[in-house]
């Protein structure tokens, strides 16, 4: 129904703090340097989904967007954005962890590897 919109709320979320680092010094951290993977990865996964959506019928282009509202099923659609949607974001933001985790020990090994 509409549980692209929870990955979707973080991509924005994660778009206004790159757009308000932007012009900052250079993090060290490497978790807020690639924040722009989370916010290619979060978006993707919206659009693909909203394409699903779409493709299915549950997303339409006329007032109000979303057939579960236009059918009554607001609640079963809240509850749809709060567990799958939820449990989606959270899963694309915990494989961009690992991915962080495993390029920041890949640059150190590399980094070893130049001094020695």
């Amino acid at each position: 129904m509409a549980c692209f919109t929870a990955p979707l709320a973080e991509a924005l979320v994660v778009s206004a703090v790159t757009s308000a680092r932007k012009g900052a010094a250079p993090a060290r951290n490497p978790f807020v340097r690639r924040l722009g993977w989370l916010r290619s990865m979060l978006f993707g996964g919206s659009f693909l989904l909203a394409v699903e959506h779409a493709w299915h019928g549950e997303i339409t282009w006329k007032y109000p967007f979303l057939t579960a509202v236009k059918d009554g099923n607001t609640a079963d659609m809240l509850h749809e954005i709060a567990t799958l949607g939820v449990a989606m974001a959270v899963l694309i933001t915990a494989v961009w962890a690992v991915m962080v985790l495993v390029a920041s020990a890949r640059e150190k090994r590399a980094a070893v590897a130049r001094e020695a």
